[in-house]
């Protein structure tokens, strides 16, 4: 670990960026957007001023006469703008003190033909320029590419959104226009920017010149090839990577560095003066999580990775992801097992894998990505801190928090079920939209682990990674792959979980036994459940003496009578008690204690309750 002394040390020799020698083993990613840009940084102003070239490669099977660019950075220009209009209450400033605006001031096709003139907004979405609609002079055949010169001009917001500045601290994203995904079928993935929504793109390679300040300090996606150097009296450095599909850079006068080699990958952690145990606890962290990444989910494939720890006020800055760039948060003077930043840390760099080699659409399918990525994230807590992944662990001051309960404990809130595989639009508020993408998503991939067994369903989640490693899956690529990997019947479960709303719950509500003229003592349970899995469970009978009898049922209807049959008085009953359905939303009522100890006589009712139950077979092997 070392202080950053504002020059960059190279790590690794341009050539070898060009092609990653670690993607050869994998999928080759596609070049479908090529970004060439050079980029002056004015931090007085906080603009920055841009030209170059787009090239873009038609991947469908239709002509196109036309593109579509995401001007993100637009959803920040007004308080009627979508982004605007569809904050919920209480998430992003509805008044930034300086509004934000990505302004394209010329473009052009290799021809020299003005596209400018005649590009438009998306007439669907009034009061906002989120999007454009740019006309080509002559269509573009599947598999040609087209190359555009571009101008624009971005002038960043005051802070919102892991976006914009504070003082001189600049977090630089969604700062240039980029060419929307076109679908194989040749339909554009176009949409306005909604503030619950994220984003998606075509990889491509990215090849950026950031001109800036002396004093200022720079980190960028993809690692620096050239520079830093001295040109007309501003610092330049070059920045270039292929195989992802955004670009983001951050700038401050304040920053030091902190650098680790991890196995092949350089990290870099830019953080405040004075903060350097949270850069030593970050890389600390990350020393243990890319092998753990790894080992789930493929290898890393790229060869650096930089973390931002924003300073003071721009925590909005913080706990987002651009491809080998992160940024979090900090807590140096917490204790080491309070692990709330850690989490967040975690989770912004398994998104190198939902989301950055996993290019699902954020807007259209974001379980895919957040609720995967939530998963993920979980399961390497639990690897490198111990059972159930503990964020909070401090037996002093209460009891412990592990990951799983804080993911179940989100998921059993949900009064009003929606689907999880809506569209980020498609959510009402921002806590709607959590709940279910982030902790119902993640906790019926657990459920699935549960019911599989770790070694299998981490097989399965493998099976998919690779086999959507590059490309832009949707939910039915996963489901194909349940298909293959574990059968019909998990494909329904999948498609039921992720694509319907649901309730799901266990309870015994009843529970009795007597002694019978035997001498025996027989009785029954009543398990009811609310919800659509069939997935059977256990029910566990304890008598007075503390003996248990374990009864597996098929649990294939609403309510269960499951018979007891025992040398003494039936105490307690408990469904589940395994916990291998965390997709329940209420625990406490799985378990009860039995009524009429005492009776000597089994009751009519409890009579032909354990008979039905016999002949009905509700109880499996």
């Amino acid at each position: 670990m070392s202080s950053h002394q504002h020059e960059w040390r190279s790590t690794v020799a341009a050539g070898a960026l060009l092609l990653l020698p670690s993607l050869a083993s994998a999928q080759s990613p596609p070049r479908v957007a090529d970004y060439t840009f050079t980029a002056t940084l004015d931090p007085v102003r906080h603009t920055v001023r841009a030209d170059g070239t787009i090239r873009w490669t038609n991947p469908s099977s239709v002509a196109v006469s036309e593109l579509w660019l995401h001007q993100y950075l637009n959803g920040f220009s007004g308080p009627r703008t979508y982004f605007m209009r569809t904050r919920s209450a209480g998430t992003w400033p509805a008044h930034p003190p300086h509004w934000g605006r990505l302004a394209i001031e010329s473009l052009r096709a290799a021809d020299g033909t003005d596209l400018l003139t005649t590009a438009t907004p998306d007439p669907a979405v009034p009061e906002d320029d989120s999007q454009l609609r740019v006309a080509l002079p002559r269509a573009v055949a599947p598999g040609a590419t087209i190359e555009l010169a571009v101008r624009f001009t971005a002038t960043l917001p005051e802070m919102v959104a892991r976006t914009g500045y504070h003082g001189s601290f600049h977090m630089v994203a969604q700062w240039f226009p980029k060419v929307a995904v076109l679908e194989p079928d040749g339909a554009w993935a176009h949409f306005p920017f909604h503030a619950n929504s994220e984003f998606y793109s075509d990889f491509g390679r990215y090849d950026v010149r950031i001109r800036y300040p002396r004093g200022y300090t720079i980190g960028a996606t993809g690692p620096r090839v050239e520079g830093p150097a001295l040109v007309d009296g501003l610092m330049e450095q070059r920045h270039v990577l292929e195989g992802i599909h955004d670009f983001a850079f951050t700038a401050w006068d304040h920053f030091r560095r902190a650098d680790r080699r991890l196995q092949r990958v350089e990290v870099h952690v830019l953080h405040s003066p004075g903060d350097e145990r949270g850069a030593a606890r970050t890389l600390d962290l990350l020393s243990g999580a890319l092998p753990a990444f790894e080992r789930r989910f493929g290898p890393y494939p790229y060869p650096v990775l930089t973390v931002v720890l924003p300073p003071p006020g721009a925590s909005a800055a913080g706990g987002m992801e651009y491809p080998t760039l992160i940024s979090t948060g900090s807590l140096w003077w917490g204790p080491r097992r309070a692990r709330d930043v850690e989490y967040v840390t975690l989770h912004e760099f398994g998104h190198q894998y939902f989301y950055g080699m996993l290019a699902s659409s954020e807007h259209r399918h974001p379980f895919l990505d957040e609720g995967f990525c939530e998963y993920a994230t979980a399961r390497v807590m639990e690897d490198l801190f111990g059972r159930g992944g503990p964020l909070l662990d401090l037996p002093m001051l209460g009891p412990r928090l592990d990951a799983w309960s804080w993911e179940a404990l989100g998921s059993a809130g949900i009064a009003h079920p929606l689907a999880l595989d809506l569209g980020a639009d498609q959510f009402p508020t921002w806590g709607r939209y959590g709940e279910h993408v982030y902790s119902r998503a993640a906790i019926v991939l657990r459920t699935m682990e549960r019911r599989l067994g770790t070694r299998l369903f981490t097989a399965t989640l493998r099976a998919y990674v690779d086999r959507a490693r590059f490309g832009h899956p949707t939910p039915e690529t996963f489901y194909a792959v349940v298909r293959e990997q574990l059968g019909p019947p998990w494909e329904a479960f999948a498609r039921t979980a992720f694509g319907t709303p649901w309730r799901y719950n266990l309870a015994v509500t009843g529970a009795s036994s007597a002694r019978d003229p035997d001498g025996r003592w027989r009785g029954y349970a009543v398990v009811d459940r609310e919800g659509p899995f069939d997935l059977p469970v256990n029910v566990v009978f304890t008598d007075v003496r503390g003996s248990r009898n374990v009864v597996r049922i098929a649990n294939d209807r609403g309510m269960t009578i499951v018979p007891y049959d025992g040398t003494s008085a039936l105490r307690s009953v408990s469904v589940d008690p395994e916990d291998t359905l965390p997709l329940e939303q209420r625990r406490l009522d799985n378990a009860r204690m039995a009524d009429g100890h005492h009776a000597t006589t089994l009751p009519l009712i409890g009579r032909v309750a354990y008979w039905v139950a016999i002949a009905l077979g509700s109880v499996g092997p």
